[in-house]
């Protein structure tokens, strides 16, 4: 058709799965005159493309404190996530913070094999357990679950939850997140315990719910921790969530809202859209909406596909891949639409995360094929 100026089509059924049609200048000038006659010689003038963003809103800034002076801290956003355009006169402060999970009944727990493999000599230790993660992976925040002290598990005292907390502030420099088992008798009397005896530094709750929140966040004001406020999937909950938080007197940079990370494959658009409507409702100046969003990614592992062995599904491939592959999907997911703070599991899930955010998080270069942006693609999960 190179040489053809006037192309006309009837009857004629195209069936591909890729078609592009490329108009020569001198059929495009045909057209153009067929429509406007007169036109005369089509010209094609150069512009500059710009960008004309208003958001008005701005996102708390929450900080993790330890004693010892070194912190982390996410929020902050004045634009949505990644907004990183050249000449743009807005840009987020902060990358999303990944924090490593500890279980304080890690050997207690069925875990998946690929889990176990890169834990498995501290597994039943977790102050151990922390340490590995920060020496080892570079952790800048560690979540302690207290999952043990659960009547449906093992029924542990507090007692045992807060031992293995002081060990944990012993053994690492980094800020520790809080984390509570799902009964609600035993996690207020945990967080009771463990919020008091790190009064000294500034740590989170995580979390206060429909069943808790009025007893779990007056401790996090009294002892001034930061709150994680959990909800199900629900905008309006959140924000009276958010709201009744604020009449108990937890100041705003102490909020850090979740409002559920399902897995890929099993509600992961529906987790999607709260984050984002979340997220672009607080940079519109909506500031019951206005406070950092947390993940739990580590759910992904629930997901059959991440755990289940090569010889019950060999055709997914192999599980030592599929597994932190899931996870990165999970958390990389809802990075793009307002993710501040990821809970994640396997260390090779994690440093992906670390890495690819930050490369999104940078500046973007006028030549991205010179700086490698896209390389983690390619890149090949080494244990």
């Amino acid at each position: 058709m190179k040489d053809t100026e006037e192309v006309e089509l009837k009857n004629v059924d195209l069936f591909a799965e890729y078609l592009e049609f490329q108009m020569l200048p001198s059929i495009v000038q045909a057209a153009a005159q067929a429509v406007l006659p007169g036109i005369g010689k089509a010209e094609w003038t150069s512009t500059k493309f710009s960008l004309d963003i208003n958001f008005p809103g701005k996102i708390e800034t929450i900080e993790f404190i330890r004693s010892n002076g070194k912190k982390a801290v996410i929020g902050g956003e004045v634009v949505p996530p990644f907004y990183n355009f050249l000449g743009l006169d807005k840009r987020n402060p902060h990358p999303p913070l990944v924090t490593y999970d500890v279980f304080d009944m890690g050997s207690e727990m069925m875990l998946p094999k690929p889990i176990k493999e890169e834990y498995k000599d501290v597994l039943a230790n977790p102050p151990q357990w922390a340490k590995f993660a920060v020496d080892k992976f570079g952790a800048e925040c560690i979540t302690f679950h207290s999952l043990g002290i659960d009547p449906g598990t093992l029924n542990w005292p507090v007692s045992k939850s807060k031992k293995l907390f002081e060990d944990i502030l012993q053994a690492v420099d980094v800020p520790v997140i809080i984390g509570c088992s799902g009964n609600k008798e035993k996690d207020v009397e945990m967080f009771k315990e463990l919020a008091a005896v790190s009064e000294s530094e500034v740590l989170m709750l995580s979390a206060a719910d429909k069943a808790t929140w009025e007893e779990v966040i007056p401790l996090a004001v009294k002892y001034g921790h930061n709150c994680l406020l959990w909800t199900s999937l629900d905008l309006n909950n959140q924000i009276k969530m958010n709201k009744d938080a604020l009449e108990l007197g937890l100041p705003r940079n102490r909020i850090v809202m979740d409002p559920t990370c399902a897995t890929l494959g099993y509600g992961m658009e529906y987790s999607f859209s709260i984050y984002q409507r979340m997220r672009v409702a607080g940079l519109l100046g909506e500031t019951d909406l206005a406070y950092p969003i947390s993940g739990g990614t580590t759910n992904a592992w629930g997901a059959r596909e991440a755990w289940m062995s090569e010889k019950q599904a060999p055709e997914w491939g192999p599980r030592d891949y599929r597994g932190p592959i899931w996870e990165i999907i999970n958390a990389l997911s809802l990075s793009l639409v307002g993710l501040d703070l990821a809970m994640m599991f396997h260390p090779i899930a994690a440093k992906h995360v670390k890495e690819i955010t930050k490369q999104f998080f940078a500046e973007i270069p006028k030549h991205l094929e010179d700086k490698g942006y896209y390389d983690w693609v390619s890149a090949r999960i080494k244990r």
